[in-house]
């Protein structure tokens, strides 16, 4: 290879993939120049190439020192240039970025032909696939038949809860298309099929209120369920990439950007921001696009259990029930329970079914709050910047 082209690959890759000081917030440089802080490594070119590099034994190094560009040198004040590690945990994370720019472009700008937008989720989300457009198994959850998810609903009335009880496939299912309002996954018209991994995850996230009526069922599915598994993002891992590969640094932040994915997704709906959920449903959109041929739908944490419990959304195509009612049902259990067939001659066939005998009814005598509490009001108004600074100070 010629010495030219194989010193300015090096040089660009610098350039490329260690962080300088533009790259650092005023926190972190106050905190390494003026506190004395040794958690991020510093060091001039010089160690960049010979240590971090690891060219310091290669017979060409003195020339490669010497070919050194000027802007690797020395800053915009003349200063001698410094270099940062930067294990993708550095404040200004170019994902974190730009996500604020997607979020910005779908709210304000364009909403539904967004090509900086698929550009952006498609860099995102290319860590999730392998040979083209296959999805990492460690990403995949399957539910297998005999499973359980649940599903419930609020009953207004004795009335209603008999309709749900005599005919569990349509009134438990997704809500018709008319009727359907903006969800965390979906907009105004788009009908999918939300449910949890627990019974008790999904009476917490139908939001009753004390006095309310619930009634409560398990689906399982009826054949095998794939579903695109967003809390194991943080699993995945970046390409086996060294400084000397383009897109070292990119890969490393978008590791940690994809970790924070998982909390963006499941964050609750601001009540004074009718668009705060826009960004996660262009989200899920796009992965129904993309990946609805590998998956009927995705798993995301439940904020309404503090992460504890798990949220199941189907992909509309994937969202209609069935069910078979016992067939010598007891006289003494009610009303006739109503059969639909898991084929339907108008559309896929149904995906999951209501599970005989599951079906719960609750009334909702008391709603557990959980809070945390400090001793000041500044840390309950923290954001989420401040509050890693800080650490537990104010915890």
């Amino acid at each position: 290879m010629d010495t030219k082209q194989l010193f300015a690959y090096v040089y660009d890759r610098v350039s490329e993939n260690v962080a300088v000081s533009e790259d650092l917030s005023d926190f972190e440089l106050g905190m390494l120049y003026e506190c004395g802080d040794d958690s991020i490594p510093i060091a001039d070119v010089g160690v960049v190439l010979a240590e971090w590099f690891e060219l310091g034994d290669e017979p060409y190094l003195k020339e490669l020192m010497a070919g050194v560009p000027p802007e690797l040198k020395t800053d915009d004040a003349g200063h001698e240039r410094h270099f940062y590690g930067d294990d993708g945990t550095l404040e200004q994370n170019v994902y974190e970025a730009r996500w604020d720019g997607f979020v910005e472009g779908v709210r304000y700008k364009h909403r539904y032909f967004n090509a900086d937008a698929t550009q952006f989720l498609d860099s995102i989300f290319s860590v999730l696939v392998v040979g083209g457009d296959q999805l990492k198994v460690e990403v995949v959850r399957t539910i297998c038949p005999g499973d359980l998810l649940f599903r419930a609903r609020r009953a207004q009335s004795q009335k209603q809860a008999e309709e749900i009880y005599k005919d569990p496939a349509r009134q438990l299912g997704p809500t018709p298309k008319h009727l359907a309002s903006s969800q965390r996954m979906t907009p105004n018209g788009i009908s999918a099929l939300y449910c949890a991994l627990e019974r008790e995850t999904c009476l917490s996230e139908i939001r009753s209120i004390t006095g309310d009526h619930v009634v409560s069922a398990a689906l399982t599915p009826t054949g095998e369920l794939k579903l695109l598994d967003i809390t194991a993002l943080s699993r995945v891992e970046p390409p086996a990439l060294t400084l000397l590969d383009e897109g070292f640094r990119e890969s490393r932040h978008r590791k940690v950007f994809l970790d924070s994915l998982v909390k963006k997704m499941s964050r609750p709906k601001s009540s004074d921001d009718e668009l705060s959920y826009l960004s996660t449903q262009v989200v899920f959109e796009y992965l129904r696009t993309r990946f609805g041929k590998y998956v009927d739908g995705m798993v995301f944490p439940s904020v309404q259990t503090g992460e504890v419990g798990t949220n199941v959304v189907m992909f509309p195509e994937a969202s209609r029930l069935s069910y078979t009612p016992p067939s010598d049902p007891d006289p003494a259990d009610g009303p006739v329970q109503v059969a639909v067939p898991a084929e339907n001659t108008f559309g896929p066939p149904a995906k999951l079914s209501v599970v005989a005998g599951s079906m719960r009814f609750h009334r909702v005598t008391a709603i557990e709050t959980r809070a945390k509490e400090y001793l000041h009001f500044y840390p309950l108004f923290m954001n989420d910047l401040d509050r890693k600074r800080i650490g537990p100070y104010f915890e």
